[in-house]
């Protein structure tokens, strides 16, 4: 099918090139949206004209409404929340308002410098012979000026085995809400193909600039409703964008971010370290520490006795998930190498920091330890061994003590998100886990992993077991992890174990949950539907992680998941919504039928695409209107 449409693309090309654009590719955007992305398939053939001298129109084409708060009016209470300070809270009494808070077009940069052809020579080619007579499959569109009495936008004809068909997109201006009616619809569409057999509708109303509420049905009645709250199927979608952080969350996002980069400097010393060069490793995250304060820092840490005297008690309150991201930023750290990483990514250079792990050894070797370690990591391991006096201080080399903080630190965040998931009843720490599975079926070999290393330390358990370990003292055990490894030429027993793999599928489960909460603080926060905070976990946390390398200001999770009509039945109803999707169809022996409207409060064409986006026919006015076009597509029997 591809191949048949490039020839016929190529024909043109022959034919037209030195006169028109012609290209082979995606649909614009507007086309996707006016006609349906599954009408208009991958790939098109596009004819227009470009014009790449004229500067991209600024003119404002999206209808205005009137910002009145109406007395009476069922709103959504935006207020109380640190999450909403930068909200119109006088402009949200209807839900599908557009706040205008983002100045971002929803058409390509490339589409701005498309023109129109006149309809007459537009059709002169499809008429012609030689094209109705190319061998292919998929559709060619001819790009309009809309110069004529119907404004025409865009010509379609499709190349079928067994149907000749045609479609015609028209732009039907702007129009109050209040006229878009069932029977004006049914009447245009028997216009030419009698009472709709089948009509398809799709509204969405628009929470905010990045959350959207998609309700469809398909219906066979010959007046269909166009709002139906009771049997439709409901999609919410938000999409989550790293940049869009708000202070509630924006800590939690520099912690992951700061395990990327110690992850980035680690990977980045090891390829060195293969390729021969020899250097020191980096590293980057912190914003320096005396170390006097941070020496006394971590002997206070290691001895103190006021941390076990007042423990962390959570009650039996129950706390919404705002409030509970609110507690987790200042939730007391119990095991010790959770506040040993608050400590220790403070270190202004690698040298500081493998200099904070010598002090951290010798302590945890000379000092009576009270709070010792429960963590299942390396850096507990080696604090426990030294305070039993079974291991002799470590000397770190290569990026070990970046290895080291690694761990610790995805440990310690990891705790972080259980809390709030927790706390805040959302889901159970298996669900947080779960797409962490190894092929072996163990949540990251975690345990089996530290019990291997902790072994290749101590020796067995045997007369003499617990004598100090040198480097020195290789045993089959330490070759064994080696081998398990893939490192052939081990000196001695490592410090620390990195995985280049399984550190990076950390990170992404630790951001893929990450992406979840911001999910729910939004539905929360704009939609209040406790009910379905359990399902969104479910269904967003049991998918398989996205694999996150680096973590910008552009990267972006989208959510789009399903809902029952009934929870979302209450904020919609007597909303207007925001744009409109309806197609109709009749179908008799000999021909196909189908209509399709398009309503969108926003103009999401580019305003000089057509000449018809250049009439000013667009006032302040206190109902919604809607920019609308026209799709009418004929399939008849060749």
């Amino acid at each position: 099918m591809a191949a048949n449409l490039a020839n016929i693309y190529a024909e043109l090309m022959r034919r037209y090139g030195e006169d028109y654009t012609i290209t082979y590719g995606p649909p614009p955007t507007y086309l996707g949206s006016i006609a349906g992305a599954g009408e208009v398939g991958k790939k098109i053939v596009l004819v227009f004209k470009e014009d790449r001298n004229a500067a991209a129109s600024k003119i404002k084409t999206t209808p205005t409404k009137l910002l009145q708060k109406i007395e009476g009016t069922s709103e959504l209470d935006l207020t109380g929340s640190p999450l909403k300070d930068d909200c119109i809270v006088d402009a949200i009494a209807d839900l599908s308002l557009d706040l205008q808070l983002v100045s971002s077009h929803p058409w390509k940069l490339e589409e701005e410098f498309q023109r129109g052809m006149s309809v007459d020579k537009a059709r002169g080619i499809i008429c012609t012979e030689h094209f109705q007579h190319a061998d292919g499959l998929g559709s060619v569109w001819f790009l309009c000026d809309g110069s004529d009495h119907g404004q025409t936008q865009l010509l379609q004809y499709e190349f079928h085995k067994t149907h000749f068909s045609r479609g015609i997109l028209s732009y039907q201006g702007v129009l109050p809400a209040f006229m878009v009616t069932s029977q004006s619809l049914v009447r245009q569409h028997s216009i030419a193909g009698g009472a709709p057999m089948e009509t398809s509708i799709e509204n969405r109303y628009q929470v905010n600039p990045k959350m959207t509420l998609r309700c469809s049905w398909v219906t066979s009645s010959p007046q269909p409703q166009l709002v139906n709250l009771r049997e439709c199927e409901v999609a919410l979608s938000h999409t989550f964008r790293v940049g869009d952080c708000s202070s509630l969350t924006q800590d939690f996002m520099n912690q992951l971010r700061i395990l990327v980069y110690i992850r980035e400097d680690i990977v980045s010393y090891h390829n060195d370290e293969r390729q021969g060069l020899i250097r020191d490793p980096t590293y980057r995250c912190g914003s320096g520490i005396d170390m006097d304060e941070l020496r006394d820092s971590i002997n206070k840490t290691m001895t103190d006795v006021s941390d076990l005297m007042d423990t962390y008690i959570t009650g039996a309150s129950e706390f919404d998930i705002e409030e509970v991201v609110h507690r987790a930023k200042g939730r007391r750290l119990t095991d010790l190498t959770d506040k040993l990483w608050e400590l220790l990514k403070c270190c202004g250079s690698y040298k500081d920091l493998k200099m904070a792990f010598n002090m951290l050894f010798q302590c945890a070797a000379r000092c009576n330890i009270v709070n010792t370690p429960t963590n299942k990591n390396r850096l507990a391991e080696i604090i426990t061994e030294l305070a039993n006096r079974r291991l002799a201080i470590p000397c770190l080399s290569g990026a070990e003590a970046l290895e080291l903080l690694l761990e610790v630190g995805l440990e310690k965040v990891y705790k972080d998100y259980e809390f709030i998931y927790t706390e805040s009843k959302m889901c159970s720490t298996n669900l947080l886990k779960e797409s962490s599975e190894t092929a072996d079926g163990s949540p990251q070999n975690v345990p089996q992993l530290r019990k291997s290393l902790h072994n290749a330390v101590r020796g067995d358990a045997t007369p003499g077991g617990g004598m100090r370990k040198t480097l020195l003292h290789l045993d089959a055990d330490s070759r064994a992890t080696a081998v398990k490894y893939g490192d052939d030429d081990v000196a001695g027993i490592k410090n620390s174990h990195f995985d280049e793999h399984e550190s990076m599928e950390r990170i992404s489960k630790l951001f893929q949950i990450h992406c979840t909460m911001e999910h729910l603080l939004m539905i929360h926060i704009h939609l209040n539907l406790p009910n379905v905070y359990s399902d969104v976990c479910s269904e967003l946390l049991k998918k398989t992680p996205k694999q996150v390398e680096a973590i910008d200001d552009q990267l972006s999770d989208v959510m789009d998941i399903h809902l029952a009509a009934h929870y979302v039945r209450d904020h919609l109803d007597g909303k207007e919504p925001y744009s409109r999707h309806i197609t109709m169809k009749s179908v008799n022996k000999f021909r196909e039928l189908q209509t399709t409207f398009y309503f969108n409060s926003e103009n999401i064409c580019p305003p000089q695409l057509a000449q018809c986006f250049q009439c000013d026919d667009k006032e302040l006015v206190k109902e919604r209107t809607y920019h609308s076009w026209l799709y009418r597509k004929i399939r008849t029997l060749k």
